[in-house]
């Protein structure tokens, strides 16, 4: 696995953190896991990624903040997405199919069921999927609430690159529900 460039928004660790006892500093990653897990794996869907697919990218995401890496970064939760997306990418050109099923474990250590997908949202997934590549990354970034800015920030991209795609794919978004609307009504 490679190795990303070190992350160019890093802050110290807040003194308040470092005089915390472990079982609060714990409890902090536990609610910040519990919140993003989902939202993350959302945001992996929303770029094309199966529910499975998505939860894994996501939990090997974890592993690079564990134990404290989390702590010290400015943005963690884009920092996640950026990971966890770069994940998804490796996965799709080395998948394979397993054949067992995934054995339940105690517990419930893996929320992929908290992310079914309404079928309003499944709708969108599935009309992200007719998007191109750039047009769903800075649309899946913005439905996540990330600015346009902070998009092209994140990923090192241009803030007008970010603006057009995102520009290009609500328009196609609202030609093929205008188009799909009319079909509605006509039957």
């Amino acid at each position: 696995m490679t190795e990303l460039p070190a992350p160019t928004h890093i802050k110290t660790v807040p003194p308040a953190l470092l005089n915390t006892p472990p079982t609060q500093q714990d409890n902090g990653f536990e609610a910040f896991y519990t919140v993003e897990m989902t939202r993350v794996s959302a945001f992996l869907m929303h770029l094309g990624a199966s529910p499975y697919e998505a939860a894994d990218a996501t939990h090997e995401a974890f592993l690079t903040l564990l134990p404290d890496k989390w702590r010290s970064l400015e943005h963690p939760a884009a920092y996640l997405r950026k990971v966890a997306y770069r994940n998804y990418l490796r996965q799709t050109s080395s998948r394979a199919f397993p054949t067992d099923p995934v054995p339940d474990r105690e517990g419930g250590t893996c929320p992929v069921e908290l992310v079914i997908l309404t079928d309003e949202q499944q709708r969108m997934v599935d009309l992200l999927a007719a998007l191109s590549p750039a047009e769903r990354e800075a649309m899946a970034w913005n439905l996540d609430g990330f600015s346009h800015e902070e998009t092209a920030e994140i990923l090192g991209k241009n803030p007008a690159a970010v603006r057009q795609a995102y520009s290009r794919a609500r328009a196609r978004l609202i030609h093929v529900l205008g188009l799909m609307k009319e079909a509605e009504t006509n039957e």
